[in-house]
């Protein structure tokens, strides 16, 4: 900056110039349009020309770091139920020889009988609603 007061001289006289063409243009509604304009430029210059300290980044602790996403893999378990929930509604064979194994077990630590045979294996599964039942009851026997 050779001439840093012409330099501030020619803003200030441009900053006039635009404020008197914004009330020449419309009035006061104009000249407070160009106040506003005006005022929002020297904030985005200020802030680009005055900066802050850099944001600090937070790194996580070494327990966070090693913790990895859920998935449903890590659950077998689970997905074998599930699968067996709903292959149970298609034929009373899936019922029979996946999920009533699994039931038998469930009651069996719940000290109740196992839940009902299904007489024909080449039949309609259990429906959702006598499915959700023999849930419910073993759920309220915990």
């Amino acid at each position: 900056m050779r001439h840093p007061r012409l330099l501030a001289a020619a803003t200030l006289a441009g900053l006039v110039a635009a404020l008197v063409a914004g009330y020449a243009a419309a009035g006061p509604s104009g000249l407070v349009d160009v106040a506003t304009v005006i005022a929002l430029g020297v904030l985005v210059v200020a802030r680009g020309v005055l900066r802050g300290p850099e944001p600090r980044t937070v790194r996580p602790n070494n327990a966070r770091a090693r913790t990895r996403a859920i998935r449903a893999a890590d659950f077998p378990a689970y997905a074998k139920i599930a699968s067996d929930l709903e292959w149970a509604q298609l034929s009373g064979r899936h019922y029979t020889h996946g999920l009533r194994p699994t039931l038998t077990r469930l009651a069996a630590t719940l000290g109740r009988p196992g839940p009902a045979i299904i007489a024909d294996d080449d039949g309609p599964g259990v429906d959702l609603a006598t499915l959700d039942r023999i849930v419910t009851e073993l759920e309220e026997e915990r």
